[in-house]
């Protein structure tokens, strides 16, 4: 910036005196011709300078009147070569008078370039010196900034960089970096948090797994079998549960909703209450979004999960279309303090009253169904239940698309809707421990919800 600012000044400075010295040159020139005229007046071959005072010696029958003057050829250099030109019809000057009144002449004009010269150099110099003051006291809060940056690492994101306190961009600029790193900061306790708590959940499982089985091994002849393998598959249904969930949390995060469908969210809530008891259904005909179905699946799944383990007597689903479809699910359950009902949707969360393994899940339902809201452009918010005891969950998922439209283009059901809903668990087997053996899958079926688009090695 200062470069740029000298070579501007210097270029538009030297223009300036370059016109200047040019004007300087042509009235030194119009001096000097002024200064060096002679007016002459002649009779015949003789001329003498008109002046009143002298008179011809011998005046002719015709008289007449010559001017001669010396015309300076100067050049703008103080060391370039000059010369000089007589003009006029009187007698010429002599050579050395001519050449004085040249000299002269030129001795002005260097006096003047070597005058605008050092103006040239001090506006320049002055121009840089300012601008690199200012550049450098304007810049110094980056600097700062840029080595506190520079000292942050994973073990100490805590610091946060200077910001000035005048309102200008440099001080947006502190304010925007301090709200990346305090973001930065809630992701790397989120996932240290996160991966605490799954290592939590995990281990809890597969310690009652480990202490059955050694229970059971260390007196095989007293142990009841079916007992022991029941409760093993228990415990690795729930492991189940938990790494499905942990992965499909993990996609939610990395990927980008890039490919969409457009789905008839009512078939979806429609299907997915059938299997369920004590639901009330309230829905709109055809209420079209794009976005995965068997994401869409799992959302209201989870939201259904919640509201069954909680509710009374009563759930009810209600389903509004519009520029937003609006889904709301309804239990006349005990409800959710509003200071807990933001709290409810993080990782791991159980309120104390859920506490248990049989009643309060992993905690993963109510995060996975905000995620995948989120990922659909929407919201998923808990409020007051009108009319009814218990809480309301409010998911908001944009249309785009116009309302309504034909139901024969969406309404086909895909194959792989069932085979995700086989590996969380919502078809159940008659045992009630694990899911009920499905065919192999046709390499058609859709895995993109917990795979992303790698197929699995192993189907």
């Amino acid at each position: 910036m200062t470069v740029l600012a000298t070579v501007v000044t210097a270029v538009l400075v030297g223009l300036a005196g370059v016109l200047m010295l040019g004007a300087q040159r042509q009235q030194i020139v119009v001096q000097a011709e002024n200064s060096s005229r002679v007016h002459y007046v002649c009779s015949g071959s003789e001329c003498v300078v008109l002046d009143d005072r002298k008179l011809l010696d011998s005046p002719g029958a015709v008289i007449r009147y010559a001017t001669t003057e010396v015309r300076p050829e100067l050049t703008l250099s103080p060391f370039g070569e000059f010369g000089y030109e007589v003009v006029g019809a009187g007698p010429r000057p002599t050579e050395e008078a001519a050449w004085t009144i040249t000299t002269r002449a030129q001795a002005d004009l260097n006096t003047a370039a070597l005058g605008l010269l050092g103006v040239f150099v001090l506006i320049t110099s002055l121009v840089s010196v300012t601008v690199l003051t200012a550049v450098g006291r304007v810049l110094r809060p980056v600097e700062a900034m840029r080595a506190e940056v520079a000292e942050i690492n994973e073990n100490n994101l805590t610091r946060r960089v200077p910001v000035p306190s005048s309102d200008n961009e440099i001080a947006r600029l502190g304010a925007t970096l301090n709200e990346t790193l305090d973001r930065m900061h809630r992701t790397v306790e989120d996932t240290r948090r996160f991966v605490a708590d799954a290592s939590h959940e995990l281990r809890s499982p597969l310690a009652a797994l480990r202490a059955e089985l050694e229970i059971a091994l260390s007196h095989p002849h007293m142990a009841d079998w079916p007992t022991v393998v029941k409760m093993a598959l228990e415990d690795a249904e729930r492991l189940q549960e938990l790494t499905t969930d942990l992965l499909l949390l993990a996609r939610l995060d990395a990927d980008a909703l890039d490919r969409q469908d457009t789905v008839d969210l009512t078939a979806v809530v429609r299907r997915e209450v059938c299997r369920r008891g004590m639901v009330t259904l309230d829905v709109e005909e055809h209420v079209l979004v794009p976005g995965r179905r068997a994401q869409l699946s799992r959302l209201l799944g989870n939201l259904l999960d919640n509201a069954e383990r909680h509710a009374g007597t009563e759930v009810v689903v209600r389903l509004r279309g519009g520029a937003t479809a609006t889904l709301e699910v309804i239990d006349d359950g005990p409800g959710i303090p509003e200071a807990d009902r933001e709290r409810v949707f993080d990782r791991f969360t159980r309120l104390d009253e859920a506490r248990t393994r049989a009643a309060g899940g992993a905690g993963l339902g109510l995060a996975i169904a905000r995620r995948i809201a989120g990922r659909h452009h929407g919201t998923l918010e808990a409020t007051d239940a009108e009319g009814f005891r218990g809480i309301r969950f409010v998911a908001t998922i944009p249309t785009g698309i116009p309302q309504p439209r034909q139901a024969a283009v969406v309404a086909q059901q895909r194959i792989g809707d069932e085979v995700w809903q086989f590996l969380n668990g919502s078809i159940t087997s008659t045992h009630g421990h694990i899911p009920e053996p499905r065919p192999v899958p046709d390499p058609a079926l859709d895995w993109d919800l917990i795979f992303g688009e790698h197929q699995p090695a192993h189907r």
